[in-house]
């Protein structure tokens, strides 16, 4: 990880501010990038960000977890959080065959960077530090998916050991949209 940069853990007692800060980070990474706005069905999991526990998906209360990343001069650079694949109750019955217990699956989501840190290490170190909390948390599973439209974004998942075991596609502003799903066992370090 880049030495400027520092990893925070968004705490369950952090201040209204710093969320906010955090998801306001986030819609506009997700605008930039995917060109979409915000979608209230799409970005629950990002207003839970501005709820206190038990209501935040990702409170330590719920198995969840955010951090923010902050350069020298503390602005947020880059981000990523996980949460029980239950928080998501569409995508937990999609995948009810694959993850018949949901209750040991995690979802990685929110993995975003500024563009001029991309391919410098951050995002891997980004998903490092939130791996090992999903493992501290008590998952043995991580699940994500991604945009198949950006192939970038999927070498990048490949690179950190997630398999792709299948697509979905569901509708859009743009008509039709489809999505990789990735995952990964979470084996301890020891293992």
């Amino acid at each position: 990880m880049d030495t400027n940069t520092s990893i925070f853990w968004l705490g369950d007692d952090v201040p209204l501010v710093v969320r906010t800060e955090a998801r306001a980070f986030c819609l506009r990474i997700i605008k930039d990038f995917y060109k979409i706005d915000y979608t209230p069905a799409w970005h629950a999991d990002l207003d839970s960000l501005l709820n206190a526990p038990p209501e935040c998906w990702f409170s330590h209360l719920n198995r969840g977890a955010f951090l923010v990343v902050r350069d020298e001069q503390q602005r947020i650079v880059a981000a990523g959080g996980l949460y029980g694949l239950q928080n998501k109750t569409a995508t937990a019955t999609r995948l009810q065959d694959r993850y018949y217990d949901a209750v040991d699956i995690c979802q990685i989501v929110r993995v975003y960077l500024e563009p001029h840190l991309r391919r410098k290490g951050l995002g891997s170190s980004v998903v490092a530090a939130l791996e090992n909390k999903a493992r501290d948390l008590g998952y043995v599973i991580s699940y994500l998916h991604a945009d198949a439209d950006t192939p970038e974004t999927l070498c990048f998942w490949r690179r950190q050991g997630y398999s792709e075991f299948g697509r979905f596609s569901y509708p859009s502003a743009k008509g039709t949209d489809t999505s990789v799903d990735f995952d990964k066992p979470l084996l301890n370090q020891s293992d």
